[in-house]
């Protein structure tokens, strides 16, 4: 039921002579150096505070744009703002507000807002009609409660001693009672410490005289600090990235508060962030946290922020809604001359042109920012995962968690409820290796962790992934990367020269393949994928076909893959089989499963026979391509 701006339009305000602009509820405003970004920030803060800056008043002579000399008029500073309706104030008051403020050497000299209503035009076109809105609305409170708060670029000591003050007053209104109740006790035991000298000033100076804490609290709220737990570390004492991290909390947790303060009735708060390079001092990471935090709060606690930003990852970030959405708006800000002052552009098709090199780094932020986002997620999995104190086998999908389920089933059958197996939809490599970076970094800070499984396809790309994870000393420590079997019913197309990659479907045999076209989980396959260069160009200059390199036996595993539709069926059509036939019909995976087991239970390397030497385990050895 909170307001948001839907267009500011900003006339004569230090480096914006004319500048208008569309924000949508997350606001990002690009920008080089001195190209007026902050200014946006500066006229809301203007509008909504009286200042241009928390630490800075107002000054005409300062904040007028140098540029604006009109002939027969005193020179004014303009700023309007649009600012869309709840759906119940509608009817009432317009389907938005036109709020208007100007200011001149004198100080402000014009503050007036009214409704709009969108009504149909005699063409069948849309006009707009001036809503006067009643003295007796609801919208005058409604709009008397934006809060806009400022964080400017620089966040010094200064501004987290006032940030921590401003804590007080909300402090105050949720808990009045207790904290009159606690400063009375505080005081009475100030009093008895320094009875004697209070009891002197009565003596000597003829009047009772007591120590009382000051009515208004906010500067000892200035002084408190925030002390990491176990090492009692301040808040001052720590790296700048972690004190930024901090802010958005803190304002977070203000609105909450104050939102909280509410009597039933009473016409609601609303919060607009004005937030400066929000990337200081913070790695990229951090950034991304940063990045998808201010997401997560849009409608959940604040209405509106914008941000002025260098960093790809903010600006990245419109990237994250869904074609057609607007909640998330992107505003290249650049300066042409200086006659003309600071302009946008909502679209950031010359943002490579204007702002050099940085843009071209955009789309390499965008993977790292996806390796992050990913990382982060699979962090927080692990760490609920850890909880439960289980060995784990993290596969690449839902069709590898039944077969391999049932392969534990059948050649682990004393092991298999001591395994759980891991995965989501749409899993892949990626997800494997996150899940067993984030479970070796658990485990080094909890010893006790058992042990976890990853478990990867035999393509190029899985190859590539297993080795980069278990050739680095200490992975495997605590969490080891295993690969599929090649199936032997695979190795004659494979001794052709038949690139086919080995994948969790490849370990069906033919009859099970036949069976799965039989039911439409087949499609063609790209044959240039699995053929080498010099036969595909035999093939197109009809030297040959491709059915006369290929044998019955196995031909299908070439021509043919299987649909991603088809995937799961099919492996749970395999996964019922019978004890006896699943094992009839892949025994190479026994040897993987005997493997994965003797990792995740170490401790039965250490079982020695009765006469000294260690048990011999036969499995059956299988090559691997």
């Amino acid at each position: 039921m909170s307001l948001h701006i839907t267009k500011i339009y900003i006339r004569n305000f230090r480096s914006a002579l004319n500048l208008s602009l569309s924000p949508g509820k997350l606001a990002v405003l690009v920008g080089k150096n001195d190209s007026g970004k902050s200014n946006v920030l500066r006229a809301l803060n203007l509008f909504f505070n009286g200042r241009t800056m928390p630490s800075n008043v107002f000054d005409f002579e300062i904040d007028h744009n140098v540029f604006h000399n009109p002939n027969q008029r005193a020179k004014e500073i303009s700023i309007k703002l649009e600012i869309e309706m709840p759906e119940t104030y509608k009817a009432t008051n317009g389907d938005f507000v036109v709020w208007e403020r100007r200011w001149r050497s004198e100080g402000m000299v014009h503050d007036e807002y009214s409704g709009r209503r969108r009504v149909a035009g005699p063409r069948g076109g849309a006009k707009l009609e001036t809503v006067e809105i009643p003295k007796k609305s609801n919208a005058h409170a409604l709009l008397r409660h934006i809060n806009f708060v400022y964080v400017p670029a620089i966040k010094d000591l200064e501004y987290f001693s006032e940030l921590r003050a401003s804590i007080y007053d909300i402090i105050a209104e949720v808990a009045d009672r207790e904290f009159r109740s606690s400063s009375q006790d505080f005081e009475q035991s100030i009093s008895h410490q320094l009875e004697d000298l209070t009891n002197q000033i009565t003596a000597s100076l003829g009047f009772r005289s007591r120590l009382a804490l000051p009515k208004d609290l906010s500067h000892i709220f200035g002084s408190l600090d925030f002390l990491s737990e176990g090492h009692d570390i301040s808040l001052d004492a720590r790296g700048d990235g972690i004190k930024a991290r901090h802010i958005p909390l803190i304002l977070k947790f203000m609105a909450d508060k104050k939102r909280g303060l509410q009597v039933r009735g009473a016409q609601p708060h609303t919060f607009i962030w004005g937030y400066e390079e929000p990337e200081n001092n913070l790695e990229l990471s951090s950034c991304v946290e940063l990045a998808d935090q201010f997401w997560g709060f849009i409608d959940h606690g604040v209405s509106q922020i914008f941000l002025t930003t260098h960093s790809p990852v903010f600006y990245n970030l419109h990237r994250k809604q869904e074609e057609g959405e607007s909640r998330i708006s992107c505003h290249h800000i650049f300066r042409e001359a200086d006659e003309e002052g600071t302009k946008q552009v909502t679209e950031l098709g010359d943002l490579d042109e204007r702002m050099g090199t940085t843009a071209l780094f955009a789309p390499l932020v965008t993977e790292l920012e996806e390796r992050v986002r990913r990382q982060e997620q699979a962090h927080a999995e692990v760490e609920q995962l850890g909880q439960a104190n289980r060995r784990k086998i993290f596969v690449e999908g839902v069709s590898d968690r039944f077969i391999i389920g049932k392969a534990l089933s059948v050649f682990a059958a004393e092991r298999n409820a001591e395994i759980d197996i891991e995965t989501k939809d749409g899993a892949g490599i990626n997800y494997v290796i996150d899940m067993l970076q984030s479970w070796r970094s658990r485990a080094k800070h909890h010893p006790e962790l058992p042990r976890a499984a990853g478990l990867l396809d035999l393509d190029p790309e899985a190859k590539t992934a297993l080795k980069n994870w278990n050739d680095v000393p200490g992975h495997t420590k605590s969490a080891k990367c295993f690969k599929l079997p090649t199936p032997p019913h695979l190795f004659p197309a494979l001794q052709a020269g038949f690139r086919v990659p080995v994948v969790l479907e490849c370990l069906y045999d033919k009859e099970a393949w036949f069976w799965a076209e039989s039911h439409g989980h087949l499609k063609d396959r790209s044959v240039l994928s699995v053929i080498s260069k010099e036969l595909n160009n035999q093939i197109v200059n009809a030297e040959t076909t491709l059915d006369g390199h290929l044998h019955d036996d196995w031909a299908i595993f070439v021509k043919k893959e299987f649909k991603q539709a088809g995937k799961g069926p099919m492996a749970r059509h395999y996964a019922n089989k019978t004890d006896e036939d699943f094992r009839a019909r892949m025994p190479y995976m026994e040897h993987l499963i005997d493997e994965i087991v003797a990792y995740l239970f170490p401790e039965e390397e250490e079982v020695q026979e009765p006469n000294g030497e260690p048990p011999v385990i036969a499995s059956a050895g299988f090559r691997t391509f």
